[in-house]
């Protein structure tokens, strides 16, 4: 019998190969199984699968940021109406015809409407404080045993991503929503500003008064002090304590910097409970000006909440839109033709046919019928 045996192996071997790489793409639709079928598809596929990883996670992010910003923007609106609600209580409390009994109960309206406000401005979507700057995991907005509400957070806004390498400032910080500007000055002209005030400079870092209040000392957006200061005359006595600046500062390189004073919001409302349970009609009137100025303040940052929102509004539209995009050509890119497989299947039928009938014939064959 004639030996044939190897090269019918490796034949029968090859085809085998090729049976199953058809069997895979009619099963699963797809061009390669592992990077040895085609290194230029499975390259492209590679290049592509990363791409939609990372917008796929991008898109996550910013679904994460718009939810957060859909709850900020929808308290903020809650916020400033509740501000307008006391305005209106205020001017109520001030007409003539309310005797003190009806100013005690506004008062204690208002008070009210203060606790509400101070749930508000504590909101957490996602374990996270939405108004507590970049510091998300410190409370807001703390209250002590008087009452006083503080701002606890600091004056630096988170930042996430947009694009690969790409970040945006979200939402607001509870100074932006919750202070007003009472005074402001630039570089080489003097500042007041009344106890319990806090000192912002164009830059975003806030100034505090040290513990003997002889300074104002410059700190980081991490919260930390720097070395920068600037000395304060303070006078008067608590709560009414004046601290004069004689000469604001410059910038290192020079330039001009621009130094605001924020009044409280629940200070200003704190004042106008104590107005109208005093009966002090002047000090009624000094109260809705300052509301009027928190309500201003709130919508201004409201504003600036919209601003960025829409930023992230429309990145998203971006991201989805790319997600397709790379989603599409994967799919293109890896994708089998069914109809040329289906031709392939068929051929590599009919050579298994021929193949198995050379192999049948070859075994049949011997010396004595090759002889006879």
């Amino acid at each position: 019998m004639i030996n044939t045996d190897r090269s019918t192996l490796y034949r029968l071997d090859i085809l085998n190969q090729q049976q199953m790489r058809v069997n895979y793409q009619q099963s699963t639709k797809k061009k390669i199984d592992d990077g040895s079928d085609d290194s230029v598809v499975y390259s492209q596929q590679l290049f592509l699968e990363d791409k939609l990883n990372v917008y796929n996670g991008l898109k996550t992010q910013i679904n994460n940021t718009t939810a957060q910003n859909d709850v900020s923007d929808s308290t903020l609106a809650g916020i400033k109406d509740l501000l307008d609600t006391i305005k209106k209580e205020i001017i109520k409390g001030r007409n003539d015809t309310n005797d003190d009994i009806s100013r005690k109960s506004i008062a204690t309206q208002i008070e009210g409407a203060k606790e509400n406000l101070y749930t508000m401005v504590n909101e957490r979507v996602q374990d996270e404080y939405i108004f507590s700057g970049s510091e998300t995991n410190k409370q807001a907005f703390t209250q002590d045993a008087n009452g006083k509400v503080s701002y606890n957070g600091n004056t630096t806004l988170r930042k996430s991503a947009v694009e690969i390498d790409s970040y945006r400032d979200r939402g607001v910080t509870g100074l932006d929503i919750m202070s007003y500007t009472t005074t402001a000055g630039v570089s080489g002209q003097p500042l007041s500003f009344k106890e319990g005030e806090r000192i912002i400079d164009d830059n975003g870092r806030e100034w505090k008064l040290n513990d003997a209040q002889t300074v104002l000392v410059e700190y980081d957006e991490d919260g930390k002090s720097t070395k920068n200061f600037i000395e304060v005359k303070t006078t008067g006595e608590s709560p009414d304590k004046v601290h004069e600046i004689t000469s604001l500062p410059t910038n290192e390189d020079g330039s001009e910097k621009t130094f605001t004073a924020k009044h409280n919001t629940f200070d200003a409302i704190d004042d106008a409970i104590k107005a109208l349970k005093s009966n002090d009609g002047d000090a009624m009137s000094l109260a809705l000006e300052s509301l009027n100025n928190a309500w201003n303040a709130a919508n201004t940052a409201h504003g600036e909440l919209g601003a960025r929102n829409a930023t992230f509004e429309a990145a998203e539209e971006r991201i989805t839109t790319k997600t397709t995009h790379f989603d599409v050509l994967a799919i293109q890119n890896n994708d089998a033709d069914l109809t040329k497989v289906a031709i392939e299947s068929q051929q590599l039928q009919l050579i298994y046919t021929s193949l198995y009938s050379s192999i049948s014939k070859a075994s049949k064959l011997s010396l004595v019928n090759y002889l006879s």
